[in-house]
């Protein structure tokens, strides 16, 4: 089983997920219809999952949406305890240690809690009142892409169920086109192998929901290529660290028409013209190297730039001879661990 194939087993996963629902979120049936906010608790690509379903959520189904990082939502003083605000932890393994202690510490104190988990015979799993299955059954390499991918998929159904908003044909047709997204990314890998791998700096921006999926791409090439890289929101972007980009360095501008179109291109004219080597991805592009796409849809097309950048990623970390297998300076879980022993 390779990492690519990983890639391309999502699209099934992801149809057996609406294909379950709404069956997965009847634990929290006297909820429905209740909610009138969810605070999501992640790190890592499962931080990034709720932050690209924080934005569906928002517009389609009306819900207010917070996203905070574990270790922060510990260290905060006091949360507000109310039948209207759901806590729901993400977790893929279900064996994060801040993440068990957090959801024992809120289920003892009476709040509304749910957790989406991969493995539901995990230890927290085993103690959620409220388990959700994230649908990505067992993923084989460490670095997350099905996951990722069925995570969003699963809180965009969780705020479906809890709003009574519905749209599962538009769901699945975007989901149908990841496969030839997958065709289109290798074929575009090739054509640009030789700039791609001669760098090892990679800078990624996007607006509104492209934003966390470009982190999610920073974290994938970080770790599995690796290379060193960074994200900033696309305004931000130009707001200072401009001063530091050269030619030794990949930009990649995901993009979508209708968010902020004339800054999008704009931004990315100035990287090609006057900087170097940058891709524009999405349905706005300026020339030939960009990776292009429909995205006619209103949402759920973010899953679209996320397997152009999961499929990139593998290939420059196999073609730099990555072991994915294998984890690269493991001796920090002498100094620490995240997980449950």
């Amino acid at each position: 089983m390779s990492f690519l194939d990983c890639i391309k087993r999502i699209p099934e996963l992801n149809k057996e997920i609406v294909a379950n629902y709404p069956k997965q979120f009847e634990c929290l049936s006297e909820c429905k219809g209740k909610v009138e906010k969810i605070v999501f608790v992640a790190s890592g690509s499962s931080y990034n999952s709720a932050s690209v379903a924080k934005y569906f959520i928002e517009n389609q189904c009306d819900l207010d949406v917070d996203v905070i990082y574990p270790n922060v939502f510990s260290q905060q003083k006091t949360h507000k305890k109310s039948d209207t605000i759901l806590y729901v932890f993400i977790s893929q393994t279900g064996a994060t240690r801040q993440v068990y202690d957090d959801v024992m510490d809120l289920q003892e104190k009476g709040y509304m809690v749910a957790s989406i988990i991969g493995d539901l015979e995990s230890p927290i799993a085993k103690v959620s009142k409220n388990p959700i299955d994230m649908g990505c059954k067992h993923e084989e390499y460490k670095y997350r892409t099905i996951g990722v991918s069925t995570s969003i998929v699963t809180c965009w159904l969780l705020g479906c169920y809890l709003s009574g908003f519905q749209d599962m044909d538009t769901l699945l047709a975007v989901n149908s086109q990841l496969d030839g997204i997958v065709e289109q990314a290798l074929v575009w890998y090739e054509n640009h192998k030789f700039d791609l791998m001669k760098r090892n700096v990679a800078l990624f921006t996007g607006s509104y929901s492209l934003w966390p999926i470009s982190v999610e791409a920073d974290i994938k090439f970080m770790e599995m290529i690796p290379y060193m890289t960074k994200t900033y929101e696309l305004e931000e972007f130009v707001h200072g660290p401009q001063n530091e980009f050269n030619n030794n360095e990949l930009f990649f501008v995901a993009s979508k028409k209708g968010f902020e179109d004339n800054k999008t291109e704009a931004i990315s004219k100035f990287l090609k013209n006057e900087i170097g080597c940058c891709y524009m991805v999405g349905d706005i592009t300026l020339d030939e190297n960009d990776f292009k796409f429909e995205c006619d849809e209103p949402y759920f097309y973010e899953l679209k730039h996320l397997c152009f950048y999961q499929v990139i990623a593998y290939m420059l970390a196999n073609d730099h001879g990555r072991d994915l297998k294998q984890g690269l300076n493991t001796q920090l879980t002498n100094y620490f661990n995240k997980t449950m022993q």
